[in-house]
């Protein structure tokens, strides 16, 4: 045992002295020469504790939501805007590209075959395009004016006297974002959208309002840049609802069936007749597929086009042969007049309307009250019967016309 003793002791020793050693020739061994003069490593770096900084107690900085500008009732249009070469043919030919199949929008048309209508701005001559008329009727509704709704205003809950109404425009107001909810509510309950379409809606939206925002500043381009989506969006809704048949066989047999005499349906106008509606309103023409009928639907369309164009007139209780002229003409002007006008007319409805059953969801307070017409949005995307809305595809009628209308104005520049 003793034994087995002395033997532990001494093996352990030699650990020690083996560690001892091996501890004493590293320390004695020559540092490597880092470059920092004969006494480099020679001194072990200091150690400093590692310092912690405390949280911060500033609250992170976020976007406050923009609040759009109230409404405008003066022209903003710029001094030396060209409608027509810094909209019109930009924008159709991004238009028609993307309808490659037609390529309705930019060709000339035939002014030898224009009714009086097409001659009643000089602005106009020679600006035969689809396009040309297009985009010169929205830059009309870019101007405030007072919609003439007071024929129909018992039916939105309007002022019967229509000098009471706030002026609008396309531009005047901010556009209303939407939801699956507002739109529950503008559509009835009818054909809501997908949350695809929905985002595509607000992406336009939010697009036009900072264009809005920029041409109230002064800003030249936000103002042409408006007028162009505005145009898009209108030349859009064009091939939505005539213009890839416009050319057709059929609208060729409709347009004899009911054209009076020496009458010849234009290149591009098209004719339609819709067996689901009365016979009153069954057939539509043109562009924006509009009856000839004066005391239809149209009736604002000419009240405001006689303010206008108080010597170019159109009769209030023209027939329907004479309207099928006038909507069926070889320059679409007053057709495409129309359109845009109901545009605004269904705007002017949401500004001035006394009822929110009539106006966005986000007019309406939280006591329940409306807010003053100028500081309303408004919305494409109402029923017919809330806000004097003329377009299916605006109200989603078919279930998809809406995003390919929107798809459309978002594609290209």
């Amino acid at each position: 045992m003793k034994t087995q003793k002395s033997t532990t002791n001494i093996l352990m020793a030699l650990l020690v002295t083996t560690t001892v050693s091996s501890t004493t020739f590293a320390m004695a061994k020559k540092p490597v020469n880092s470059g920092g003069g004969s006494n480099a490593g020679t001194t072990p770096p200091a150690t400093t504790p590692p310092t912690t900084t405390p949280p911060s107690t500033t609250p992170p900085t976020t976007t406050p939501p923009v609040r759009e500008p109230a409404a405008v009732t003066d022209s903003i249009t710029p001094e030396g805007f060209n409608v027509f070469s810094e909209v019109a043919y930009p924008v159709g030919g991004v238009v028609d590209t993307r309808y490659s199949n037609y390529r309705e929008l930019l060709p000339v048309r035939n002014a030898q075959e224009a009714h009086a209508t097409d001659k009643c701005d000089t602005n106009l001559d020679t600006n035969d395009r689809f396009a040309d008329r297009i985009a010169y009727a929205v830059e009309l509704k870019m101007q405030p004016s007072k919609a003439q709704l007071g024929y129909v205003a018992s039916y939105f809950n309007l002022n019967k006297d229509v000098n009471t109404y706030l002026p609008n425009s396309l531009i005047s107001h901010p556009l209303c974002n939407v939801t699956s909810s507002t739109l529950n509510t503008t559509f009835a309950g009818k054909n809501i959208p997908s949350a695809a379409t929905i985002k595509k809606i607000n992406d336009f939206t939010n697009l036009m309002n900072g264009y809005r925002r920029e041409a109230l500043s002064g800003n030249r381009e936000g103002y042409v840049k408006a007028s162009k989506l505005w145009s898009k969006f209108m030349m859009c809704l064009s091939y939505m609802e005539s213009l890839t048949t416009a050319d057709t066989a059929k609208a060729q047999r409709v347009a004899d069936k009911y054209g009076p005499s020496g009458y010849r349906r234009p290149a591009g106008v098209n004719f339609y007749e819709d067996p689901n509606q009365p016979a009153e309103s069954r057939l539509n023409i043109g562009l924006f597929q509009f009856t000839p009928d004066a005391g239809g639907n149209i009736q604002a369309c000419i009240r405001e086009w006689n303010q206008l164009y108080p010597k170019c007139g159109i009769k209030t209780n023209a027939s329907q042969s004479e309207l099928i002229r006038v909507l069926g003409s070889s320059l679409q002007t007053f057709n495409a007049f129309c359109a845009a006008a109901k545009v605004t007319g269904s705007f002017a409805v949401q500004v001035n309307a006394t009822s929110s059953k009539n106006t966005h969801p986000y007019n309406v307070k939280s006591n329940g009250s409306l807010k003053a017409p100028a500081e309303r949005c408004v919305s494409p995307h109402m029923s017919v019967g809330r806000s004097y809305n003329h377009f299916g595809p605006f109200q989603n009628t078919s279930g998809f016309t809406l995003d390919n209308i929107i798809s459309c104005t978002m594609a290209g520049e």
